[in-house]
Order: C-alpha cells, then sequence, then structure tokens
C-alpha cells in the first residue's frame, strides 16, 4: 500500500515538475526532475517532501539557465547535490 501512495505522490509532483518547468527551451528538465525524485523515493532519501521538492526545482532550475541540456546528467547532479546537502552532520563528521 505505501508503494500506490509513494506512486500517486510523485505522478502529482511530476505534473508539478511540468508546470514549473514548462519553458519550451528546456523541455528535458521536467524528466530529469522526475528521474531524480524517482531514484530518491525509492532509496528512501527524502526526509522532508517539500525540502526535496524545492531542493530539486532550485538545483534543476540553475542547470537550466546555465545551459544544460541532458536529462540524465541533470538528474545525477540533481541526486548527488540533494545527497551533499541532506547528508546527516554525525555522518559528515565521520568521514573528514
Amino acid at each position: 500500500m505505501s508503494r500506490y501512495r509513494n506512486q500517486t505522490r510523485l505522478s502529482a509532483f511530476s505534473s508539478m515538475a511540468r508546470l514549473i518547468f514548462s519553458d519550451v527551451r528546456q523541455p528535458a528538465a521536467a524528466e530529469a526532475y522526475d528521474i531524480a525524485l524517482d531514484f530518491l523515493w525509492r532509496t528512501g532519501a527524502v526526509r522532508d517532501e517539500f525540502e526535496t521538492y524545492q531542493f530539486l526545482a532550485a538545483e534543476i532550475s540553475r542547470m537550466v539557465d546555465r545551459g544544460q541540456s541532458s536529462r540524465i546528467w541533470m538528474a545525477n547532479l540533481a541526486i548527488a547535490a540533494h545527497q551533499r546537502h541532506f547528508v546527516d552532520p554525525d555522518a559528515r563528521a565521520v568521514r573528514a
């Protein structure tokens, strides 16, 4: 049942991504958002939904502004940025 809830949630936010990235010059941005969000949900990396949605939208928007056009590349960079930004402070101290 939780998978169904997540799929419904992903579908709703996929629609939101289409609205956010409705810019004709970069159709790959919405797909990059969908890919990154799906990956983060499946791996359990989403702790705060709103922060994640907002963070991904901002990261991908910055990439589009810099001229990025590859949906896979943008998704991978957004996922990596999310993981760096939302990492546990204790884990960060252990690595250092």
